[in-house]
């Protein structure tokens, strides 16, 4: 279970340690919207890998909440063994107060110290988050460079009970194609777009059909809140509209591995962040 604060890089590290992208990453934070889980089948091992929306400090409105929770929820629902992802920055004491709470899960913390490729007292940060967590052990890796990544997939590993493996070998995730197509479309607005338009975006696959000798057709709607926000992921003449299909459309080609054709669409749907129907209807509340 991989948990820790909004652009820890914990996205990052879940594709690092899969050696295959399968959750989406962008430097903006709250990208992670769902926990998504990655099988890793290794000698000997099956490793079901979690990766958690970002544990946000001071929720800011109803999604933002139901995101907290989900990372919450995570990480008292027994999980084998719990990967903290911070930054390396000097933490607060109200982070430390807040992560401290995870010694007493009674289950193995390993403290993970992620961009160890950026300057910075890389050790001393480390020490202060340690004091707090008291983790079984703790590492400096770079996620996006996958150094230090070996070392810690060979301890999450030797922490791992004996158990028969959950899941048929081979298998990579327990998500549906369609769920990643969605991902992949909100990856592509998180690139292209700034300001608030990432994080006012929901993405709905209404169709998604395997075609016989054909590519396969998916229809996705992209929801904003305003219809000022409509106009700027539309752009001048459909411009900035076709930038966004054809990046998602490689996007999950590549993700596929076979043809696919995708048609967008974006519609309003006022303050939806805000709408606990809304939100429901998205999976953001069961």
């Amino acid at each position: 279970m991989l948990l820790g604060r909004p652009n820890a890089g914990k996205s990052t590290l879940l594709n690092a340690l899969l050696k295959s992208k399968l959750s989406i990453v962008s430097p903006k934070p709250q990208t992670t919207r769902h926990r998504i889980l990655g099988i890793l089948d290794g000698d000997g091992f099956q490793a079901c890998l979690v990766d958690t929306p970002g544990l946000i400090e001071n929720p800011k409105d109803p999604l933002q909440n139901c995101l907290r929770r989900q990372a919450m929820g995570a990480a008292h629902e027994d999980p084998d063994v719990m990967v903290l992802v911070v930054e390396p920055t000097a933490p607060t004491e109200a982070l430390l107060r807040e992560f401290s709470a995870l010694n007493r899960t009674g289950k193995p913390v390993l403290l993970v110290l992620n961009k160890a490729d950026l300057p910075g007292d890389h050790d001393r940060v480390l020490q202060a988050y340690a004091d707090a967590v008291k983790p079984a052990a703790a590492f400096k890796v770079s996620a996006l460079k996958k150094e230090g990544v070996a070392g810690l997939l060979k301890k999450i590993v030797e922490l791992l009970p004996a158990s028969p493996p959950f899941y048929e070998p081979g298998q990579y995730t327990d998500r549906y194609e369609r769920f990643f197509a969605a991902e992949i479309v909100r990856e592509a607005v998180c690139d292209l777009y700034c300001e608030e338009i990432p994080h006012a975006t929901a993405v709905v696959i209404e169709r998604f059909r395997e075609v016989p000798d054909a590519p396969d057709q998916i229809h996705a709607v992209l929801y904003v809140e305003r219809e000022t926000q409509k106009g700027i992921v539309i752009g001048k003449g459909g411009k900035a509209l076709r930038k966004l299909q054809d990046q998602a459309h490689q996007g999950i080609v590549d993700f596929l591995g076979r043809p696919a054709d995708l048609e967008l669409w974006v519609k309003v749907r006022k303050n939806w962040r805000k709408d606990p129907r809304s939100l429901k209807e998205f999976g953001y509340l069961p």
